[in-house]
């Protein structure tokens, strides 16, 4: 037991955690330092995203330590509130396609809360069945609210922009199943933390330091190759490195899971920034100070978890 902890992954990840971020508070106070009177605009941004990410990494690691109830109900909140921020974000005038999505999500996330107490077969030891079934209320309850208001007009347009609003929060919460992995569970929703938070981080470092060639110029223009190579590799260490959170992978395995899950995940971020550049939108909301709104700050999260969960059950881990 380390620091109080309980769960073997989380006592294995807090300290170099803790670590991690005390060096990296270090670095920006020396550049703070240095660069004030140059860049004070920028590095204000900068601490201000860092005050409101660190306690919503504290809330994690605490929701993982103490089960499936306070991690489901952690991450379903926040899969209900990016699914109320994209219906604000792009005006769903339908009440009833909403509700859908919501309600669909919120039955999701206390399936994933209780699955393990509740020995339904047909669900699978790893919720799968009732992903599956979710994703299925969703699109027969989408389709079924034009027909049962009996029109046809613009219809298309609106089930399409639910569907999509719906899919995220789908994608999302299976980050609450996760868990239901066997034992290795916790340490897997760990390993996904850590390879979002790497490769985000160490994008954007390599990419200030060495881009030149631009990735994405309409989606992202922030993006170059530079960067997004030096997060993939800075994950693919990362995953190396975390091997013990995955025993029944090797550390070779867990390095190439961690690049994937990087290229997965950057693939999420440009998924989100099409839709913003689509709907004429810098942010999806402004709920978190220095992010932008929550799916602002999750899109690589978006796919990196369900990669991670699909990767693994596929592979029998």
């Amino acid at each position: 037991m380390v620091l109080g902890i309980s769960n073997d992954a989380i006592s294995l990840a807090a300290p170099p955690m803790i670590a991690f971020i005390g060096f990296m508070y270090g670095v920006l106070t020396l550049i703070s330092v240095l660069k004030w009177k140059t860049s004070s605009e920028i590095l204000r941004n900068v601490w201000l995203r860092s005050f409101v990410a660190l306690p919503i990494l504290v809330a994690i690691m605490a929701s993982l330590e103490f089960g499936p109830l306070t991690w489901g109900l952690l991450l379903g909140i926040f899969t209900l509130a990016a699914h109320r921020e994209y219906c604000m974000a792009i005006g769903m005038e339908s009440a009833a396609m909403r509700a859908v999505g919501a309600v669909t999500l919120m039955l999701l996330m206390v399936a994933g809360m209780t699955h393990d107490r509740l020995g339904l077969d047909w669900a699978g030891q790893t919720g799968t069945g009732w992903l599956a079934l979710g994703m299925f209320i969703a699109v027969i309850g989408t389709w079924a609210v034009p027909i049962v208001q009996d029109r046809a007009e613009g219809t298309t347009r609106e089930v399409g922009r639910a569907l999509i609003g719906f899919l995220l929060g789908w994608l999302f919460i299976h980050g609450v199943f996760m868990f239901h992995l066997g034992a290795i569970g916790v340490g897997a929703v760990i390993f996904t933390v850590i390879n979002v938070a790497m490769t985000d981080s160490f994008a954007l470092i390599t990419g200030r330091i060495f881009g030149k060639h631009s990735f994405r110029p309409v989606l992202s223009p922030k993006k170059t190759w530079e960067g997004v190579f030096g997060g993939i590799t800075a994950a693919a260490i990362a995953g190396y490195v975390a091997q013990p959170l995955i025993p029944t992978l090797s550390s070779i395995e867990t390095a190439a899971l961690g690049a994937v899950l990087a290229i997965l995940g950057t693939l999420g971020d440009l998924s989100l920034s099409l839709l913003k550049r689509d709907l004429g939108l810098k942010d999806w909301s402004s709920a978190l100070p220095g992010h932008g709104g929550i799916l602002d700050r999750v899109d690589s999260f978006i796919i990196a978890a369900p990669a991670c969960y699909w990767i693994l059950l596929i592979l029998g881990a």
